[in-house]
């Protein structure tokens, strides 16, 4: 046991230690009961919200389509400057690009209605399927989406049937606290309901470890690194998993070069790459190469050529562990050079650099706009690139090309839960109203973009004896 727990401290430590020392300083000013949600320990947020659970599963459905409601209503006001907030905390991405997920969370987000039930009848009578909620969700949110995902998981998990208890990431436990206490002000106010998702006034690793364990959690759904994913998933508990990408932008001979580069470069650029959809490297045909990375630079983004310079910006940006480094991860690409001592014209959004396959750049999710490009001979040395860069994430992967039969090869050999055709990633998360919004990207577990549906279990009613009409 005593291995076990060291075992699981190492791997928190490693994905929530950033900010970790001020957010653990403060004494706790929060009581045992509670206010908005918000708790001084987990056993009490835990049993606040398995209560509220019991009394929020025997609601009729009208009652989950008023806490909704009263979310999105309530927030609608505040999203701009909540946007502020989350840059200001975090230190990563860009206000516009926050407004914009912010918007997707709230009203992109799929409620009760998608929990329709499924029926069947014939002469063995009725088989219905229901969708049926877990109980108390144990969600661990990160710091590129905190309030984002607190919204959208909120919408999803409470939409069908669940309460939630939400360990906020260190890094961004201001807004995460905020967040959480305004949904509860808002729910309560037009239903009278309390603690349908609690969270504690001092994020620590201790209290996630406490949370996974605890025997009154149902179910863990966790957006972050593939450490404490991995922790989720070996949990001995339901675990819905986030985990880790690395998406290759595909672009073959056929495309449309001009489209083909706005995309990228818009999408790399929105929130300074921080999304896990976004486009961390570009195969490209070698045909085609030179034409799309003058096209990428008209499209604002900045070509690094110089050996010595693309040396030092790995060596800046990339730790020895090969991690990348938290100081410019979501920061501008301005940000970056000029910590880099590169000259630059401009305002550039994104740094691009011809590289190899087996580059540091190309195989690092850098989570900043960093963008090699690879170009390759043929289409079929694109894809098997491309697989290669995107390393079995099976997260998501997007192809630039008028060619079908391309198109559904890339597909199908990619397998990857989004898979994007002539478009911005972005749009695989729902911004820009393309879509149910997608801020828990299950790879590891299989469930793909959630939904209200992933966070229910699926129920079978037999009634043999009746209701075939037929």
């Amino acid at each position: 046991m005593d291995n076990l727990e060291e075992k699981i401290r190492k791997i928190l430590e490693e994905e929530l230690s950033s900010s970790l020392s001020d957010s653990t300083s403060k004494p706790s000013t929060v009581g045992s009961k509670g206010h908005n949600g918000i708790f001084s320990n987990v056993d009490d947020a835990i049993a606040a919200a398995k209560a509220a659970w019991e009394d929020y599963v025997d609601q009729p459905i009208e009652m989950r389509n008023k806490v909704i409601e009263a979310i999105k209503e309530g927030f609608r006001p505040h999203i701009e400057w909540m946007a502020k907030q989350i840059k200001e905390e975090t230190g990563m991405g860009t206000v516009d690009a926050k407004i914009a997920k912010l918007n997707n969370a709230l009203y992109n987000t799929p409620g009760t209605e998608i929990l329709q039930p499924d029926a069947e009848t014939g002469d063995g009578g009725l088989i219905m399927y229901e969708y049926a909620p877990y109980g108390v969700i144990g969600a661990v949110g990160p710091s590129t989406n905190p309030a984002e995902t607190v919204i959208a998981n909120g919408i999803m998990m409470l939409a069908a049937g669940n309460t939630v208890f939400f360990g906020a990431h260190p890094g961004a436990k201001n807004i995460t606290r905020w967040t959480i206490e305004k949904l509860n002000e808002f729910v309560y106010e037009a239903t009278g309901l309390q603690n349908l998702m609690v969270s504690l006034d001092q994020p620590s690793i201790e209290s996630v470890q406490q949370m996974m364990s605890h025997p009154d959690i149902a179910l863990l759904a966790v957006t972050g690194g593939p450490a404490v994913v991995h922790q989720a998933m070996t949990s001995g508990k339901k675990a819905i998993g986030a985990g880790a990408g690395n998406p290759p932008a595909m672009v073959d001979a056929t495309a449309d070069i001009s489209l083909a580069a706005h995309n990228i470069v818009d999408s790399a650029s929105f929130d300074n790459d921080i999304l896990c959809t976004a486009e961390k490297e570009v195969i490209a045909e070698q045909s085609i190469k030179d034409e799309l990375i003058t096209k990428m630079q008209q499209e604002g983004a900045f070509l690094l050529k110089n050996k010595q310079d693309i040396d030092r910006l790995v060596k800046m940006t990339i730790k020895d562990n090969g991690d990348p480094d938290r100081k410019f991860v979501g920061k501008d690409a301005t940000f970056i050079l000029d910590q880099a001592n590169i000259a630059y014209t401009g305002h550039p959004s994104v740094i691009i650099l011809e590289a190899s396959v087996d580059h540091p750049f190309t195989m690092t999710e850098m989570l900043m706009p960093i963008v090699p490009v690879v170009s390759c001979p043929d289409f079929d040395s694109v894809l098997k690139a491309a697989l290669i860069a995107e390393q079995g994430y099976h997260h998501t992967a997007s192809i630039h090309s008028r060619d079908l039969v391309q198109i559904n090869r890339a597909a199908h050999k990619m397998n990857t839960s989004i898979f994007v055709v002539n478009g911005p990633t972005y749009s695989g998360t729902g911004v820009g109203f393309t879509g149910a919004s997608a801020l828990t990207i299950a790879t590891p577990t299989g469930e793909g973009t959630t939904t209200a549906k992933s966070f229910t279990r699926r129920r079978r009613l037999n009634s043999p004896q009746g209701f075939s009409l037929r």
